[in-house]
């Protein structure tokens, strides 16, 4: 039985009503530890000792608790046991769901990293996520059990009674991974010698450690919170100090190192040979990819040649017969589906002095040239001009009634036969129709034909209309 000092006297009289309340005299509590997680508690000769023993005789001072050790063989134990009844509390553990069905829990007091060490050799792993189909050991009963049987169910567990135990198998290579907490695993790797196991990454969560207290003895809670407030931090960094022993282990292999060296040197031996040879290869590619270049123009330049030829009149540069008869096609098939109708102009230049024997035909170009840029110079931008044979223009106006179309008939006999390279050797003819129903090309083509020879019987220098 522990008595108040007078501290902890002056700290009573200064907490309210209720606080005070809480405090009845010397109350005995039973309790569990784990026996085997040193440095955070263990039992030694019979004797609690570790970071736990060091703030359970603060808190037994400050709330007038008295401690009562029940030992136990196992951390296992001391759960069936605290779970049972036959101790009241455990000192230090983590809370879980499946804890919470049997247990109250204070405040957190003390907070410690997990981790995860193996075999020299083995990669840094990112937690859990990066285990892999590695098996893990890990103590029976510890909160880390739950934690990844819930969040990493793929990952295989192999549960041992304690950590000192559980580094031991690892080191026999009995699994791959080992779950600990970092002060209790280094300890044991340090008092084992274990030089070839070294941590390898963290595992979450870390542990924020209370007292876990029997459901029956829940009014316990708040006594331990309250004395859990008031320990000084002074004091809490003193235990911390005082068992925290991780030190930093430094091993050098020169082997590995020779070896790297060794298979850099090759490596870059090898990279050297290598852009070489690639360096000449690259040079060739590029050199026939150069060809290749300008070939293709080349071949580009030829298809936008042979495209526009043939499509287009050599000498007038207009649009040539097959052009002209594709888009009065496609004005058929336009006014047979929206009834849009277009009309179709034929221009046929003729020599005054025609004999009956057709011109050279140097002697025609410069003519031919003429009507075509007069034609051009005419018509709107949605009128087709072609040269059609010979002698001969066709203008397609799309989407035009016959009316509409003999003002632009008019309007280019006008500009041809005033132009004075044409004027006094030249005459002109023109005929023209609208598109009916159900009317070919070819018929339509006729009907204009017919109206050309009208204009031509009738003297040249008008323009006919087919009926």
């Amino acid at each position: 039985m522990l008595f108040l000092g007078a501290s902890v006297f002056s700290a009573i009289l200064k907490a309210g009503p209720e606080q005070q309340a809480a405090f009845t005299p010397s109350e005995e509590i039973t309790y569990c530890i784990d026996p085997n997680w040193a440095p955070y508690e263990a039992i030694r000769n019979g004797i609690h000792v570790g970071i736990s023993a060091q703030y359970m005789r603060l808190i037994a001072e400050i709330a007038d608790l008295e401690f009562t050790l029940i030992p136990t063989e196992s951390w296992q134990q001391s759960l069936e046991y605290v779970q049972q009844g036959k101790c009241q509390v455990i000192p230090m553990l983590n809370t879980s769901d499946y804890r919470k069905q049997f247990l109250d829990f204070s405040i957190p007091y003390f907070e410690a990293p997990n981790v995860l060490v193996a075999k020299a050799g083995t990669p840094m792993l990112q937690g859990y996520s990066g285990v892999g189909n590695r098996t893990v050991g890990i103590v029976q009963g510890y909160r880390q059990v739950e934690y990844i049987s819930r969040n990493y169910p793929g990952i295989r567990l192999k549960r041992m009674p304690s950590e000192e135990e559980g580094l031991k198998q690892l080191a026999n290579g009995e699994f791959d991974v080992m779950v600990g907490s970092l002060m209790s695993v280094n300890m044991h790797i340090n008092n084992l010698k274990l030089k070839d196991i070294n941590i390898v990454g963290y595992a979450e969560p870390f542990d924020s450690l209370a007292f876990g207290v029997n459901k029956s003895y829940g009014h316990l809670v708040d006594k331990l919170n309250f004395a859990i407030e008031r320990i000084p931090e002074s004091r809490k960094v003193e235990i911390y100090k005082q068992w925290n022993n991780v030190k930093i282990r430094y091993s050098r292999n020169y082997t590995v190192m020779i070896l790297s060296t060794i298979i850099v040197l090759i490596g870059l031996l090898w990279l050297i040979s290598r852009n070489r040879h690639v360096g000449a290869y690259k040079r060739i590619i590029n050199q026939k990819n150069e060809e290749i270049s300008a070939l293709q123009a080349t071949l580009l330049e030829k298809n936008r040649t042979l495209g526009f030829l043939s499509a287009h009149d050599t000498i007038t540069g207009l649009y040539n017969r097959n052009h002209m008869i594709q888009r009065a096609e496609e004005e058929i098939s336009r006014f047979q589906r929206f009834q849009t109708t277009a009309s179709l102009i034929i221009l046929e230049l003729t020599h005054s002095h025609d004999d009956g024997h057709s011109l050279e035909a140097s002697s025609m170009e410069e003519p031919l040239k003429v009507v075509a840029t007069q034609c051009l110079n005419t018509v709107r931008e949605v009128d087709v001009v072609s040269r059609f044979s010979g002698e001969q223009f066709i203008i397609l106006c799309p989407q035009t009634e016959v009316g509409a179309a003999k003002i632009l008939a008019d309007r280019l006999l006008n500009c041809v036969t005033s132009h004075y390279l044409l004027s006094d050797n030249f005459k002109v003819a023109i005929g023209m129709s609208e598109l009916k129903q159900c009317e070919e090309f070819s018929d339509w083509m006729e009907r204009t034909m017919k109206a050309l020879y009208q204009s031509k019987r009738h003297g040249f220098g008008n323009v006919s209309i087919a009926p």
